[in-house]
């Protein structure tokens, strides 16, 4: 007859016991395991809006017309360049009319690389080397400031060579000395506010520069998560000769050990 063991209750509890080590050492390596995860996606997450929020910001103000960027608080102003080129038969003096001839620095082999359009609401600039000299209204700043023009009606132009309407009794105060001339749209705005970045539009021409604190919306939002204590812009003035360099300082990333930090030197290219 044969006998029947079994486990005793101290073997029973040995196993457990190391059950349990065994386990928790399981649990901890897969809390490890999914904790680089959360850590490593958090910061591609940061990495990625930052990036974009920086290009964005750096694209938008290479294009920017010569010396329109001002910076006042947190927020960086500036006027879009719509084309630009050459200009002959501009009114600079008294009764010379109120049309300018534009040749536009495209290849004229490409008619597709030539269209543009116009809405009525852009200006033409020559040697504008002031930012009153972009956004002041001429009748205040009589002596100085007609260093542009605002365009007369809606055109379209698929040439290289093109005659803009501006309005009655235009006139230029100076000469471009390498007879260079911008169009600009209306003035666009990237502010800061409550650690998010956004990009405002749409707003006008204004003398002094907005704070356009409407146009901090959802659907304005390029980036948040944004360290204020270190954020901000900057724009140094060079020599008549040349434009704006301009300074920006951002840092992302609401988690103090995932944040990435941005120091950039926008040189703008273009010169009145």
């Amino acid at each position: 007859m044969s006998v029947q063991r079994g486990f005793t209750l101290i073997e029973l509890i040995i196993v457990i016991v190391l059950l349990a080590i065994v386990a928790g050492f399981s649990f901890q390596f897969v809390g490890i395991g999914v904790q680089m995860f959360s850590t490593g996606s958090e910061r591609l997450q940061t990495i990625e809006k930052s990036r974009f929020a920086i290009e964005r910001l750096t694209r938008e103000i290479r294009g920017a017309v010569p010396n329109s960027v001002r910076v006042r608080d947190e927020c960086i102003e500036f006027v879009p360049i719509v084309v630009a080129g050459t200009y002959y038969k501009a009114p600079i003096q008294p009764d010379s009319g109120s049309e300018m001839t534009l040749v536009t620095f495209a290849d004229s082999s490409n008619t597709d690389d030539i269209e543009w359009k116009l809405g009525g609401t852009e200006r033409v600039f020559i040697y504008a080397t002031l930012p009153n000299f972009v956004y002041a209204n001429p009748l205040v700043y009589a002596n100085t400031s007609k260093r542009y023009a605002n365009i007369a009606g809606s055109n379209s132009f698929t040439s290289v060579e093109n005659a803009l309407p501006l309005e009655a009794d235009s006139q230029f105060a100076k000469e471009s000395p390498l007879k260079r001339a911008y169009v600009g749209a209306q003035p666009v705005s990237f502010c800061l506010n409550l650690g998010s970045l956004y990009r405002v539009s749409d707003y006008g021409w204004q003398k002094e520069q907005p704070i356009p604190s409407a146009g901090f919306t959802d659907s304005n939002l390029l980036a948040n998560g944004i360290d204020m204590t270190t954020a901000g812009f900057d724009v140094k003035t060079n020599n008549q000769q040349s434009n704006n360099i301009v300074t920006i300082q951002l840092q992302f990333g609401e988690n103090a050990d995932e944040q990435v930090f941005y120091y950039r030197e926008v040189h703008i290219p273009n010169a009145p």
